[in-house]
């Protein structure tokens, strides 16, 4: 059995705003992130889902939530939809990380190249490690819910990082704003495939 599911990042929170890196640090979303999650209602009006997922972390329950409002659906959450966790760059700023760590390591850790997903921070965890876990847990939910199309509200970093593993032959790196959303297909044959 086919099914859809549609992949979208939580809503702006105060730690975006200020490019502090938030990894498993647990931010609700701010006001601005709110309206944004109030617009993804009118996505999935025009495409219901019959479960809506998400990280456990708060700022993707609630964008979930809001955009789940109107559908109502039954909600489904998991610790390994949330972001990749960065160990002891966590909490910092893009400008503190860049000053400690410096800019190759930094280019290192934001790239989309899968041949960069082995690299992680002090104690974090690396691309690889990020996407296994989100895999077994997408693979999980696949099949142990009955559904035909479904939600799950993630993070940036790790959507970026999950969709690219998919498709390495994109040479651009994927825009992952706030609230955007990007479907995947899952079938027992084919496993995970993500077509633009």
């Amino acid at each position: 059995m086919r099914k859809t599911i549609y992949l979208f990042r939580h809503g702006q929170t105060d730690w975006n705003l200020v490019r502090r890196l938030q990894g498993h640090s647990d931010i609700p979303l701010n006001e601005e992130g709110r309206r944004q999650a109030q617009c993804l209602q009118s996505f999935f009006s025009e495409n219901p889902v019959e479960i809506m997922a998400s990280s456990d972390l708060s700022r993707a329950q609630q964008t979930a939530a809001i955009a789940n409002e109107n559908l109502n659906a039954p909600t489904f959450f998991s610790e390994n939809f949330r972001e990749v966790f960065l160990g002891d760059a966590e909490g910092m700023s893009q400008d503190e990380i860049l000053e400690k760590h410096g800019e190759d390591n930094w280019k290192r850790w934001t790239s989309h190249e899968t041949k960069h997903f082995d690299f992680t921070y002090l104690n974090g965890e690396s691309g690889v490690e990020a996407i296994e876990r989100f895999k077994k847990g997408l693979l999980e939910f696949c099949e142990g819910e009955d559904f035909t199309v479904a939600g799950l509200c993630t993070h940036g970093l790790m959507l970026k990082r999950f969709l690219h593993s998919l498709r390495p032959d994109l040479q651009e790196p994927l825009p992952i704003p706030n609230c955007v959303v990007y479907r995947i297909e899952w079938s027992p044959e084919a496993g995970f495939e993500f077509k633009l």
